[in-house]
């Protein structure tokens, strides 16, 4: 009989012990899971805060169009945007003023590079019956981009004599400018590196007509995401049709 009762209160240990094992188990696995969510919630709320501070500023920054400084009294200043709207206008494409408008991008983004890659595109509707309508099949062919700048970092692992271990990583940030055709491999894009952070802003790009006032309706997008070290053979990279215009190392 007591041999019975000891193994009964040994079988009563174990089952208490399974259960104690049990919730530290769970709480452990809520804990980290809890700490991992609210840091991915930091960085994209700082993420988001930032790519819609930055659309703000590179929309509102001003430039010289005489080449002198800005603080300069001979500089003639104007908004930036409205040399965008200014060269659109003349053949629907932004070349003239493309590089003044990268310039102030890369300033703008220059405080966060170390922390994200980045792309700025405009994107301009040609139907907007097409683009609003989901079982329109031209509903990618709905819009072109005259403007589309990223930014990325790639790293290189540096290996020391044996081959075996690394010794540093170096890094080489890279620019281009892309010339995408549709909308899909976009939203592809944006899926593959994960975005953080992005702000979209409505424009509006008056055009010069004889006949009657027009314009074309589009947006501006800058999305953010944390640097991925991809290679320019990824297909979804290789989709934007990108050009490489600057590295630095």
């Amino acid at each position: 009989m007591a041999g019975i009762k000891g193994q009964a209160a040994v079988t009563d240990a174990l089952f208490f012990l399974v259960i104690v094992m049990g919730l530290v188990s769970f709480l452990f696995f809520f804990t980290s899971q809890y700490g991992k969510t609210v840091g991915d919630y930091a960085v994209s709320s700082y993420a988001s805060d930032y790519a819609t501070s930055a659309l703000k500023t590179v929309l509102y920054s001003s430039f010289s169009r005489n080449d002198y400084d800005l603080l300069e009294p001979e500089a003639e200043v104007d908004f930036l945007v409205a040399a965008l709207k200014e060269d659109y206008a003349s053949d629907k494409k932004i070349d003239y003023f493309r590089m003044e408008f990268t310039s102030a991008v890369d300033s703008v983004m220059r405080p966060a590079r170390n922390s994200f890659d980045y792309f700025i595109l405009i994107r301009i509707e040609t139907s907007r019956t097409a683009s609003l309508d989901p079982n329109n099949p031209n509903r990618q062919q709905a819009y072109v981009f005259p403007y589309f700048y990223l930014s990325r970092k790639e790293f290189t692992s540096v290996y020391d004599s044996t081959g075996v271990f690394v010794e540093s990583v170096e890094v080489t940030d890279k620019n281009y400018f892309c010339e995408v055709t549709n909308q899909s491999d976009i939203d592809k894009f944006i899926v593959f590196v994960g975005a953080q952070g992005q702000a979209v802003s409505p424009i509006s790009f008056p055009l010069i007509s004889d006949n009657e006032r027009s314009a074309d309706e589009g947006s501006v997008q800058l999305v953010l995401w944390n640097s991925q070290n991809f290679t320019e053979e990824e297909e979804t990279f290789v989709a934007l049709t990108c050009t490489l215009t600057q590295q630095e190392t």
